[in-house]
């Protein structure tokens, strides 16, 4: 897969990041046991439960906020808001059935929990089903017009849609609830790239630069765009930023050759060549397609 293929991808997988997947029916003491496994009653009642759990989470064991928010859970099966704090936790444990089933078990108590139905959004996005990502997400901003994430993740699949139009609206809505977020300026700064506002893209790469000046797939994004504009002092200062100078050589390359400017390609492959065994033999390998590309071959 081409580098920058690879940006895309990862830009999008950083919008949908933050959240975690099976249908659940009914609320039986069954189905909250197969959240993570069997959790005891206990003997305190629901709000201490919750509070420790809180505490548990703010620390960072996930384990026993985990173990908590079931306790909790024990004493009000239908608590929504328990519901998607457990599914928030199987998801950063990497458990999508188990998250998957807690999101739909709380907008189940609640069809409002703007936060369940933005998480269950993503987290299909993330496995690329597409058609109820954006149903779950649309129904989260009817509920919460200011749901920044819902409007992130919005964004993407627009991109992915190319209505890039579209896509930018959804990031824009997002930096209105936070004008802070280097994530959300990269990512409208990438829809304009894919639509074509290379300057606009470039206001939007330095926006989250300023605010991230370590954000590396804003550098690279911004070495992208500058490399499709030709201006290859900046892409490859751009580029240094984040990587070794022979793997920007390489990058830089291969937009000019896609770009159809195989001469510049063809003499930044060669200085990649170079300057590195390391990328020999994959600067060497572009090489040659320029060649192909120009009908020496």
């Amino acid at each position: 897969m081409h580098p920058f293929t690879l940006i895309a991808f990862a830009t999008a997988l950083l919008l949908l990041s933050g959240c975690a997947t099976a249908p659940m029916d009914g609320g039986s003491s069954t189905d909250r046991s197969a959240l993570a496994g069997t959790a005891s009653k206990g003997k305190d009642g629901a709000a201490t439960a919750l509070t420790r759990a809180d505490a548990a989470l703010a620390s960072g064991n996930l384990d026993k906020a985990l173990f908590e928010y079931l306790q909790a859970l024990n004493k009000d099966p239908d608590n929504a808001e328990l519901l998607y704090k457990i599914g928030n936790i199987h998801d950063a444990r990497g458990d999508t059935q188990l998250a998957e089933a807690a999101y739909r078990k709380a907008i189940a108590a609640d069809p409002r929990h703007a936060s369940a139905l933005t998480s269950l959004g993503i987290l299909l996005a993330r496995q690329r089903q597409y058609v109820e990502a954006e149903v779950q997400l649309r129904a989260a901003v009817r509920a919460e017009p200011r749901q920044a994430r819902a409007h992130n993740a919005l964004g993407v699949l627009a991109d992915i849609d190319r209505d890039y139009a579209r896509a930018q609206r959804h990031y824009e809505d997002a930096l209105a609830q936070a004008p802070g977020a280097p994530m959300l300026h990269n990512n409208l700064g990438y829809s304009r790239y894919l639509a074509g506002r290379h300057a606009a893209a470039i206001a939007a790469f330095e926006r989250a630069l300023e605010l991230n000046p370590d954000y590396q797939l804003a550098w690279r994004n911004l070495g992208l765009v500058y490399s499709r504009q030709g201006r290859y002092d900046d892409a490859l200062q751009a580029f240094g930023k984040v990587q070794a100078r022979p793997q920007a050589l390489n990058d830089v390359g291969y937009v000019a050759m896609v770009a159809g400017r195989l001469d510049d390609a063809e003499a930044f492959f060669d200085q990649a060549q170079r300057q590195s065994a390391e990328y020999y033999a994959l600067a060497n390998a572009n090489a040659q397609r320029v060649k192909v590309l120009k009908g020496e071959h």
